[in-house]
């Protein structure tokens, strides 16, 4: 699976402990360069993903993790099954907070609000916006079944604790996020390309 750019509905299996079983299925929703790019450039809320894939995480028949980024290794230490389709509904890139504190914006696919943070929250180096090696994959995954404790957000400001921030979607009160930026409740994904003219909204326009 090195080199060429795995196709939409690949998956593999990987292993979340070391107990026999103990398995979840990741499956490939996009690779930016190839499926998200408009006239052969990403966008810049994308842009940091340039190198990853997206992809949806199931764990017995169930999607624990509907988008997240993650590096290539995360296939290539998988183990390969049969893929499945891949519809446009199921592209849904979590989001994102990206920037320094003072201007900080929720990236949520490739629609950009500004986060007005008030310089309360650090953002550590840690925390930047990036694709998710296979270790820190297991974590959220475990994180969203239930099977690990959240990650507080009264911990956000210690520079030596790694914040999965690119799924801040997952916590339960990241929804003060969205409130921050001023995201309409219930907004979906093609309402927000909708309201900014991104996305596959702009390839309608």
């Amino acid at each position: 699976m090195r080199g060429q750019a795995p196709l939409p509905g690949t998956r593999v299996r990987i292993a979340l402990t070391d107990r026999p079983g103990d398995q979840a299925v990741v499956r490939v929703i996009a690779v930016p360069r190839r499926d998200l790019a408009h006239a052969g450039r990403l966008s810049p809320a994308l842009a940091p993903f340039a190198e990853a894939l997206l992809v949806d995480v199931s764990v017995a028949g169930t999607t624990l993790l509907p988008g997240a980024w993650v590096e290539r290794e995360v296939l290539e230490r998988g183990a390969p099954i049969a893929p499945t389709p891949v519809t446009a509904a199921d592209l849904r890139p979590p989001a994102v907070i990206a920037g320094t504190t003072e201007q900080a914006a929720l990236c949520w696919g490739e629609t950009v609000w500004p986060l007005d943070l008030g310089g309360v929250v650090a953002i550590p180096d840690s925390s930047r916006a990036g694709p998710h090696p296979l270790s820190r994959l297991r974590r959220l995954v475990l994180v969203a079944s239930g099977r690990r404790a959240e990650i507080a957000l009264t911990l956000w400001r210690d520079p030596e604790f790694e914040i999965p921030w690119q799924d801040v979607r997952m916590l339960p009160r990241a929804a003060a996020w969205f409130e921050l930026a001023q995201v309409p409740p219930g907004m979906r994904y093609a309402d927000a390309e909708q309201a900014q003219g991104v996305g596959r909204a702009r390839q309608h326009s």
